[in-house]
């Protein structure tokens, strides 16, 4: 799974322009997260990857894909922190991370590392 990580400039309508363009093609986004200030982007994750490419290519947006790693975590207390300190630990650099689903006794998460195989060797997945 990738996540798109798309340059918009800091002003209206950006945000509102990607997202049709995307769902204008029958993708469902399924975890995004925007920011503005000095450096406007998005950063998606989507149910077509393919189709997502070409979306933003047709466009002429730029963009980068990076690995996205799912895993579940006990919906507790420092569960989250337990994870995030085993891969600081071992030198690794969370980039990204999106909770994707939460239920009762479980959450799905999706991050991004600097370093996506330690990153699954320490997580065991």
């Amino acid at each position: 799974m990738l996540e798109f990580n798309v340059s918009l400039t800091d002003k209206p309508g950006e945000l509102a322009t990607v997202a049709s363009a995307v769902g204008d093609e029958g993708i469902n986004i399924l975890g995004c997260v925007g920011m503005g200030r000095s450096s406007a982007s998005v950063t998606m994750v989507t149910d077509d990857e393919e189709a997502t490419s070409k979306v933003l290519e047709s466009m002429g947006r730029k963009f980068e894909t990076n690995e996205l790693i799912i895993t579940s975590l006990s919906n507790k207390p420092g569960a989250l922190a337990e994870m995030a300190t085993k891969l600081s630990d071992s030198g690794v650099n969370i980039v990204s991370l999106y909770i994707m689903k939460m239920e009762q006794d479980m959450a799905d998460i999706a991050l991004t590392t600097d370093n996506p195989s330690k990153t699954k060797e320490i997580l065991g997945i």
